[in-house]
């Protein structure tokens, strides 16, 4: 039988044994029944799970009254994230609109000439900003709230909010990354940083932003299915999904009004100056709006408030686990830069070992297991199947991520998989950040903070497990993104 006739034939016939590239469906919950069944707080597992009982890397199911299709490996997530008919996005959604003010706004979740556009001004504009290329003023600007971030670590705290997540050389992870996080995405699209007496307002913005995250299934799950259950107020995460997506929207609102009050024509102090000259353009398209610069402000800032501080929580925490390789980072960083300063971005090319940890704790955790949900724009194939026109696809990432085929033993946390025998970085193939068209705007921003906050924190610290903490690596939680659960950690100065 041709597979395009055989997928085809799977819309109709799914639940017979004929068709091994299908899971059952079953009355009003389809597939998500079998998938939280499996393991009801990480879907991801599930896929990959039963991608193995199938014996199949894509297989389709039925999400609900949504016939979906779910890739498993590096060529199939590959496929779909280069080819341009997969650049779609489920837009209809009540709980994505929802966020949205009811509208189909922000960067996320749009498709067609709206995200075409509003993705050509974005990635033109952000350039200038350090998003896809290095920009010298925002690294300095970096390197400074890092050097007081790691002064304030050293010295301990001095305002309220700081009192809170700091106590003696205690410190909460990842609470305490959410300040310089949040501070220096900020930086890029207003140009201007909180002060440290101010820090309560990036450190709302990222407790909001993981609320929200939290609140939602990485497969957008029974709200994406059954519309209705919104109004069954927290039950299925509906309340905290607004709750904390309102929160981030008040506070970009706040910084609007102060930007449009001091707007310059002469000067562009961030990426919001550039998109407020545009919007009072006569001659703009109507995808310009206001309310479509709040909800992509949101969407862009997202990532950093909540996924950066996880990631470098889980990757410090995966390397307490490994003290081997937390000795080596640290012996490597000593003999390469020493103690009289800190680690510099310009430093990361004699540091393979440590950027290899960084990958490798990015590979092992897969912060957005199943990424964003794609969607066909028309009918076209995947693997040599047949796809129809609006079929959402799913990428495990997750599944691709910890593959044996591709990775060997990638239950092991293995540094040295992503260097070459003479010690220098090899080709990394692995997609936390997404692949073409789609790809994250914010890699280069995200991989330099990454680095700076790792190496920065390693350089300065040796980091101790207190009793009764969440210590163990499966103490997280799921969600859009898996973030650490929050835990108290002891640290001590080098």
């Amino acid at each position: 039988m041709q597979k395009s006739t055989y997928l085809r034939r799977r819309l109709y016939i799914y639940s017979t044994s004929y068709f091994s590239l299908s899971l059952i469906r079953i009355p009003i919950g389809g597939a998500y029944w079998l998938f939280l069944w499996k393991n009801y707080k990480y879907v991801h597992l599930s896929i990959e799970y039963y991608a193995k009982k199938l014996k199949s890397k894509i297989f389709s199911c039925y999400m609900g009254d949504y016939f979906l299709v779910i890739a498993n490996d590096y060529a199939s997530i590959k496929e779909i994230l280069s080819k341009e008919e997969f650049d779609g996005r489920v837009t209809e959604a009540d709980f994505i609109k929802d966020r949205a003010f009811k509208k189909k706004l922000g960067i996320f979740f749009i498709e067609g000439p709206q995200w075409q556009e509003q993705r050509r001004f974005a990635l033109r504009h952000m350039r200038d900003f350090g998003f896809g290329r290095r920009q010298e003023k925002l690294e300095s600007e970096i390197m400074n709230e890092m050097t007081l971030f790691i002064d304030i670590l050293k010295n301990g705290p001095i305002y309220d909010g700081e009192k809170e997540i700091i106590r003696g050389n205690l410190a909460l992870f990842p609470d305490v990354l959410y300040a310089p996080s949040a501070n220096n995405i900020w930086n890029v699209m207003f140009g201007y940083r909180f002060d440290r007496s101010e820090h309560d307002i990036p450190r709302h913005l990222s407790r909001s932003a993981l609320m929200m995250l939290r609140a939602n299934d990485a497969t957008g799950g029974a709200l994406f299915q059954r519309p209705f259950l919104k109004y069954f107020g927290n039950m299925f995460g509906y309340k905290n999904h607004i709750k904390g997506n309102y929160a981030m929207v008040d506070v970009v609102k706040k910084g609007l009004e102060r930007q449009k009050a001091t707007l310059s024509e002469n000067v562009d102090r961030g990426f919001v100056d550039n998109y407020l000259k545009k919007l009072n353009e006569n001659d703009k398209s109507h995808y310009f709006t206001e309310e479509q610069l709040i909800i992509l402000l949101v969407d862009m800032m997202l990532p950093a408030f909540s996924a950066l501080p996880s990631a470098i929580t889980h990757a410090i925490k995966y390397l307490m686990h490994n003290p081997r390789v937390m000795k080596k980072v640290q012996n490597e960083i000593d003999n390469v830069v020493g103690t009289g300063r800190l680690v510099t971005w310009e430093d990361r090319i004699n540091l393979p070992y440590t950027e290899a940890t960084i990958r490798e704790s990015m590979r092992i955790e897969t912060l957005a297991p199943l990424g964003i949900i794609h969607k066909a724009m028309k009918k076209t194939t995947l693997g040599g199947y047949e796809i129809p026109a609006n079929t959402p696809v799913i990428t495990n990432l997750a599944a691709m991520h910890n593959d044996p085929d591709m990775w060997g033993d990638p239950e092991n946390f293995r540094p040295e998989r992503f260097l070459k025998e003479d010690g220098q970085l090899s080709k990394d193939l692995t997609l936390p950040f997404g692949f073409g068209r789609r790809l994250c705007a914010g890699e280069t921003f995200a991989r330099y903070n990454m680095f700076e906050s790792i190496a920065l924190l390693i350089q300065n610290f040796n980091f101790f497990f207190i009793e009764g903490e969440p210590s163990s690596l499966e103490d997280k939680l799921p969600g859009l993104v898996t973030t650490p659960k929050e835990l108290w950690i002891r640290l001590e100065v080098r």
